[in-house]
């Protein structure tokens, strides 16, 4: 059970910094290319939201069944109710996926057992994060777009 936490929270501290690290590249390729009057910097840095994205849905592909897995063992443990981490877990995960979360308390144990966390990618990719990393991405094509034509920034 120690395991699953730990490799658990590793994983997403492990996305946290990545995202931070792209994100901070990014406003730097941004800067740089506004400097520079340069329009391909601006598009290099338009990619790093979907950088994001998928390491996002990476991420989260591995957790998810790390937190199946919790679930398991907290119901061998008889540890559930208000106490279970792993449905604390799968609550943050998945709450703008499924809204049947909330009775995952109230499972037995052969319905945990028999539970299918996997998410559709197609459902998945319509969830508040990825929604938030294309609105990023078409903003700078756009900012890219508008420095081409607009105010004739050079491309190379």
């Amino acid at each position: 059970m120690q395991e699953a936490l730990v490799t658990y929270r590793q994983w997403a501290s492990q996305l946290t910094q990545i995202a931070g690290f792209i994100a901070t590249g990014d406003v730097v390729l941004i800067s740089y290319g506004f400097s520079q009057r340069l329009a391909a910097i601006l598009l290099l840095a338009s990619a790093f939201p979907l950088i994001i994205l998928l390491m996002y849905l990476f991420i989260g592909s591995i957790n998810i069944p790390l937190i199946g897995l919790m679930l398991r063992i907290e119901r061998k443990l008889l540890i559930g109710g208000e106490n279970s981490l792993a449905a604390i877990f799968l609550r943050e995960e998945r709450r703008s996926v499924t809204p049947a979360v909330g009775t995952i308390d109230e499972l037995s144990n052969e319905e945990v057992r028999h539970l299918n966390l996997s998410i559709a990618r197609r459902k998945w990719a319509w969830t508040s994060v990825p929604i938030i990393l294309y609105t990023a991405t078409i903003a700078q094509v756009g900012i890219f777009v508008l420095s081409l034509t607009v105010f004739d920034y050079r491309f190379m």
